[in-house]
């Protein structure tokens, strides 16, 4: 992961992307995510692509008023416009993915139970005491 002291969110999250593809070499086959950003960058990619696929339409960052995950949309939306399986490919990659926190722990599972969870949960998830 990259990451420096004082980053942005911007920057934040463009670390996170990065950490994701590696290019045309590959990227991870295994997530160790703390708070799920990684994980949930993946997951709107994927939805993100799909919905593109299948109407052309880009993700639209204005349609949110959280600062955050304006930045999350735009940095899909320039991934798309310049590879439109990134996601996809970063999904097929993966084997899984480890979180450390409970709450995002208890969402993956959630999300398993529902079938919307795109990779396994691997690893043990103890609860703190």
């Amino acid at each position: 992961m990259f990451a420096w002291k004082g980053e942005t969110l911007q920057e934040y999250w463009w670390c996170t992307e990065r950490s994701l593809d590696w290019g045309p070499s590959g990227g991870p086959d295994l997530i160790v995510d703390d708070g799920g950003d990684a994980t949930m960058l993946i997951h709107e990619g994927v939805k993100a692509e799909e919905e593109f696929a299948k109407s052309g339409k880009l993700p639209d960052p204005t349609s949110t008023d959280n600062a955050e995950f304006h930045i999350v949309l735009s940095i899909i939306k320039e991934g798309l416009q310049s590879d439109p399986l990134m996601y996809h490919k970063m999904k097929e990659r993966l084997v899984g993915v480890s979180e450390e926190t409970t709450t995002c722990v208890k969402r993956l599972y959630q999300m398993q139970v529902n079938s919307s969870l795109l990779f396994p949960i691997r690893g043990n998830h103890r609860r703190r005491r």
